[in-house]
């Protein structure tokens, strides 16, 4: 029996029943999500029920955004837990202006892979949930998150990644609070963030010291930065030196950090001194969000 099909054909019963606004759905492939994606979701009263999918898959979400009949989230990582799933993606439709404060929502989520959906639940959009800003609101960290989770899972191009780290926003500031270690490679080199083109070229110097310092538009404006700010900060124990600079220089600049271990391969996120998300690379399971971690 293939039950996230059958759900999804629930979520779509429910939602009527219920006079929901949306059905909300988390996917990989979108597989589970087909009775939802193959026809408009319409009440007796000819009202429109909305069909928002979130992924992760950046193959997925270009191919299900094409799609008249739903609307798509992309996803940089997703929480554990099916409530946590469900929130984090609702706080990212509020952010895209998908949802609406006052909306009743059936929601799809899984506690495996996203595919492997589970549960249906009725939730309303009260506009009090937090919009998740580290990620999703801000397309120049999102898209260094996602090369860094790429970076955890498959490393640099030698034989053993030894980690890396980047800290964007606010280049002026941190450059004033740095110096190179070497020659920057991006000194005369115009690359962004954004085009995915230039990331193979960015591994290639992931495995040296120093740290990449990419600005608010997301150019890069330097690699092999020895970070200098000089700031109290407290991180969990465990953590190196590349990530005690890091925060440091996120205390200091206002600036935000991310890291790749090269030891558990994690990446984690840092703002205002403080480490305040990490995500397995392995799942993109977004592990913490708090800034207590």
């Amino acid at each position: 029996m293939d039950v996230p099909s059958w759900l999804a054909k629930a979520a779509a019963r429910l939602a009527l029943d219920v006079d929901a606004d949306a059905v909300l759905a988390l996917t990989e492939t979108g597989k589970n999500c087909e009775p939802l994606i193959e026809e408009k979701l319409v009440d007796s009263g000819g009202k429109q029920v909305k069909v928002i999918l979130a992924t992760q898959n950046i193959e997925t979400y270009s191919r299900l955004v094409k799609s008249a009949n739903v609307k798509t989230i992309k996803l940089t990582a997703r929480p554990r837990g099916r409530m946590n799933q469900a929130h984090y993606a609702m706080a990212c439709g509020l952010q895209k202006g998908f949802l609406s404060p006052g909306e009743r929502l059936v929601c799809l989520t899984g506690d495996g892979f996203a595919d492997a959906t589970d549960s249906l639940m009725v939730l309303d959009v009260t506009g009090e949930e937090q919009v998740i800003h580290l990620l999703e609101s801000n397309q120049v960290l999102s898209d260094t998150v996602e090369l860094a989770l790429g970076l955890g899972k498959g490393g640099g191009q030698g034989e053993r990644f030894f980690g890396t780290a980047f800290v964007v926003g606010n280049s002026k500031e941190i450059l004033r609070l740095s110096h190179q270690l070497m020659i920057n490679p991006f000194e005369n080199y115009r690359a962004n963030i954004a085009d995915r083109d230039r990331w193979e070229l960015i591994k290639k110097y992931a495995n040296f010291d120093g740290a990449f310092v990419i600005d608010t538009d997301g150019r890069i404006v330097a690699a092999h930065r020895y970070l200098d700010a000089n700031r109290k900060v407290e991180i969990p124990s465990g953590l190196g030196t590349r990530h005690m600079a890091v925060a440091a220089m996120t205390a200091a600049t206002g600036a935000r950090g991310i890291t790749v271990s090269g030891e558990d391969r994690f990446v984690r996120i840092f703002e205002r001194g403080k480490m305040v998300a990490k995500i397995n690379p392995a799942g993109k399971i977004l592990e913490c969000l708090s800034e207590s971690v």
